[in-house]
């Protein structure tokens, strides 16, 4: 079980004991970056689960994503959820739900799972999944099990690069995630929004500039804004990480850093203290999570390295 998934080999060791000993969780909180496998792993758990292979459309597994243009977990949804892990399993011993990017559960929609996370029906297994268990209300991280999935280490991304037959070095940008360095590989349009950036940093602000290349950033994400929500949140995501990858590089080139995430990317023009900058791109990911224009959350964080 879990053989063929890199890394994280305390998880798979807690998983496996856990079957064999019958001491399972029946509410579990996997947390850990986009992309190091934390899907996949609450996959191949229910597929044992269920005691099959047959995942796609099972009638005892529910998934619950995100929806709509907003991108969060709908009420009705998750009370939809609740009633089904009620009702007696179809084919398989039991049921097994797992609730995708639950962190976008408003309090209403959290609150409604309390009490089935409490008390679970006895056949039933609930995995939330999360890359920022910050946004998630303690009643709910209090009534889950938490397995922390760290980075994936740079060679096993490369390996999965490789495999794919895609360029290794996005290994390097990818930050621990497989997923970051899947699309960094294969999104053309993610790389031209990163490019905006790095120009936009390696000169001093004029504001036509800096006014078009925000313009170009948000227009590039507009099909997914109404698309495909949360991989447009993902994607703003990854332009935030760039900027904090960005300033980590500034620090190191002075002292012969040789690990830079852009190497070929031209220094700072400006002296740059990396705690203030962090603390400026946590900031604007917050204000953009509560629904302030992209634009101006991304100005905020070019302005404040140029100060």
């Amino acid at each position: 079980m879990f053989d063929t998934f890199y890394g994280h080999e305390p998880i798979k060791a807690y998983l496996q004991k856990a079957l064999q000993e019958d001491t399972l969780p029946q509410t579990m909180l996997f947390v850990g970056p986009e992309g190091v496998g934390k899907a996949l792993f609450a996959i191949e758990l229910a597929g044992r689960l269920l005691n099959t292979s047959r995942i796609n459309n099972h009638p005892d597994l529910h998934l619950v994503r995100p929806e709509g243009k907003s991108g969060l977990h709908a009420i009705d949804s998750l009370r939809t959820l609740i009633s089904q892990v009620y009702e007696a399993p179809y084919e398989a011993p039991g049921k097994v739900a797992i609730i995708y990017d639950a962190e976008r559960m408003q309090a209403p929609s959290a609150n409604a799972l309390l009490k089935t996370l409490e008390e679970p029906p006895l056949t039933a297994t609930l995995i939330l999944l999360t890359s920022q268990p910050q946004d998630i209300l303690p009643t709910i991280l209090s009534r889950c099990i938490r397995l922390n999935f760290k980075p994936l280490p740079e060679a096993a991304i490369a390996s999965i690069l490789t495999t794919q037959n895609l360029p290794p070095h996005f290994a390097t940008l990818a930050h621990g995630s497989a997923a970051a360095a899947l699309l960094l590989a294969q999104d053309s349009s993610l790389k031209e929004m990163q490019n905006i950036l790095f120009d936009l940093l390696s000169k001093k602000i004029f504001y036509p500039d800096l006014c078009d290349g925000l313009e170009k950033i948000e227009s590039l994400l507009e099909p997914l804004k109404e698309e495909e929500p949360v991989a447009y949140h993902r994607r703003v995501d990854l332009l935030f990480s760039t900027l904090l990858m960005w300033a980590r590089d500034q620090v190191l080139r002075p002292i012969g850093g040789s690990k830079l995430f852009f190497p070929d990317q031209p220094p700072s023009i400006s002296a740059l203290s990396l705690s203030a900058f962090d603390q400026t791109v946590q900031e604007a990911r917050s204000a953009f999570q509560r629904n302030i224009k992209l634009s101006a959350c991304l100005e905020k964080c070019l302005f404040a390295c140029h100060k």
